[in-house]
């Protein structure tokens, strides 16, 4: 009997597992509502930016290029001009509360999703990149 009662939390986390991938499609990358809460109101549900006053994430090389600063400028935001794809942006990034975990899922979530890159960053790359920022 205790194996039993064991054994329905695990079952009712499986149930639900096949529930959502059946009958919703698929589940969502973990980024996804991070970035949402997160980026989306400035750089767009789909990473297009807002003209010239916030830069795209998708369409352009320019995450890539930065891959390196993109947690030093999550957690401590950036005010200095940057040029994505031939357009300067002046505008102040403020930073954004997230642990090194979250942090990787939105970067995960802009590299793969809106990116279309094979790249993937851990909690622990975004703690190292903490440690060395200036």
């Amino acid at each position: 009997m205790k194996y039993v009662l064991r054994a329905i939390p695990i079952l009712a986390i499986v149930g639900m597992l096949v529930y959502l991938v059946t009958v919703m499609g698929t589940i969502d990358h973990p980024g996804k509502p991070l970035y949402k809460i997160n980026c989306a109101s400035c750089h767009g549900e789909k990473g297009e930016g807002i003209k010239k006053l916030v830069p795209p994430l998708s369409g352009t090389t320019y995450p890539m290029e930065h891959l390196d600063s993109i947690p030093c400028w999550l957690k401590f935001g950036m005010n200095h001009p940057i040029v994505v794809n031939g357009t300067e942006y002046d505008q102040i990034m403020y930073p954004v509360k997230l642990n090194a975990i979250q942090t990787a899922n939105v970067m995960n979530y802009v590299l793969q999703e809106l990116q279309q890159k094979d790249t993937t960053v851990s909690s622990k790359w975004v703690e190292e990149k903490w440690a060395n920022c200036k």
